[in-house]
Parts: structure tokens; sequence; C-alpha cells
């Protein structure tokens, strides 16, 4: 899913940044981690945490800013609990063109005079430290970074 929406992104004529995919940090609790490791992101549990600027999938540019939602040691499983083991994904996200994120939208807003929607939001359009994307396809988890609290 992920390469045919990189490509679809890449081929698009409306889309000035291409797929434009960077490598991201995705903070969760131990449990949610596993279950998007193993099957990838699923939009219908975004929206619980961090809707500042969408209701979609977060990813922050650095660590630090993912760390407060790698809940492991508190909401995580009985192991990760008891050996106070955090967690986060470093995800490779096809931000493509981004807009200004507005709290708790459901999509990305259309860009103006048109009815193509921006594939991500963001907090900060100069200088982004956190994107959100609306589609489960625009995201694949690379690598499962475990730690201790």
């Amino acid at each position: 899913h992920f390469k045919l929406r990189m490509n679809e992104m890449d081929a698009d004529p409306n889309i000035t940044n291409k797929s434009n995919m960077k490598e991201l940090f995705h903070g969760s609790d131990i449990g949610a981690l596993r279950q998007i490791y193993t099957v990838g992101f699923n939009r219908s549990y975004a929206g619980v945490n961090a809707t500042l600027y969408g209701k979609g999938d977060c990813f922050a540019v650095n660590a630090d800013y993912a760390l407060p939602y790698s809940r492991g040691g508190r909401d995580g499983t009985a192991a990760a609990r008891q050996n106070n083991l955090l967690g986060m994904l470093l995800v490779q996200v096809l931000t493509g063109d981004s807009a200004q994120g507005k709290p708790n939208i459901p999509e990305a807003p259309f860009k103006p005079g048109t009815h193509t929607p921006y594939n991500s939001t963001v907090d900060n359009e100069r200088n982004p430290i956190m994107y959100v994307t609306f589609r489960d396809n625009q995201a694949y988890p690379s690598y499962f970074i475990t730690f201790k609290a």
C-alpha cells in the first residue's frame, strides 16, 4: 500500500513536493506500537492524542517530541510496565504538500482555489516539527525502537 501511494503521489501533477518522504518518529504505548509495526497504521485509532493539527496519524521530526507519547511504562503490556519499557517507531512518511494544521480537523484542507487536498498538515509551515497524515498508506513503520525509562 505504501509503495502504491508513493507512486500515486509522484505521478499526481497537483502535488508540488511529490511524495516528499521523510523519516519521522511516532510515539505511543508498547501495545499500540506492536500493532502498528505488525499491520500498519489504522486511522480509526487516530485522534485520541495530539489532535491540535488534525485527527490523523501524528509524526515528529525529533524523537524528543514523540517521547511523551511513548507510554509503555504506564499502559503498555505487563512486561513493559514491569521493566519501565518505552517505545517509538521510526517511520517513513509521505508528507507531500503540507498545510497549517487546525485542531480536530478530520482531513487536510483543500489547496486554495482547487478541489485538491493537501497531503498532510503541520504545526508550522516554515519550520515544521510535527506532521499529521490522513491516509494510512502514507506511513510505513521502518524501525521499532524500545528503551528503558
